[in-house]
């Protein structure tokens, strides 16, 4: 077997594996007093842009609902987390904590129907790399 075949078959086995431990969102990756945690912090921090109920406003875009999942789906949670952090809120970027921005996925993801599971949604880059953002079947 010539070196690139080789490669090639590697490749791809890492390729599966890592497809095999990735989770969706439909998983359960948070809990109910985490997302109802979220829901404060964007209540206080979000809400004057987003929207009460999630929709957006006029130069905000939408957390919920049909655009908002066609526009995530697929990608890893870390995205939208990594955006949220460093960007939001507008009037004073970054000032959330990592524990504060992982409570506002939590609310974000309930809020477009996913379930929760039995324990809090980590901030690590590592597990929110390994979740993808995935609408309700």
């Amino acid at each position: 077997m010539s070196i690139h075949k080789l490669v090639s078959i590697l490749i791809a086995v890492a390729c599966l594996s890592a497809a095999a431990t990735s989770r969706s969102a439909r998983d359960g990756v948070f809990t109910k007093a985490q997302a109802t945690r979220g829901q404060n912090v964007y209540n206080e921090e979000c809400a004057k842009c987003h929207g009460q109920n999630l929709a957006g406003g006029e130069s905000s875009p939408g957390l919920a609902g049909a655009e908002f999942l066609a526009k995530w789906q697929g990608k890893p949670l870390n995205g939208l987390f990594e955006v949220t952090r460093t960007t939001m809120p507008a009037d004073d970027p970054g000032h959330l904590s990592r524990r504060q921005v992982a409570d506002l996925m939590a609310y974000i993801l309930s809020s477009n129907e996913l379930p929760a599971g039995e324990k809090d949604l980590e901030s690590s880059a590592d597990t929110l790399n390994d979740i993808r953002i995935e609408g309700k079947k």
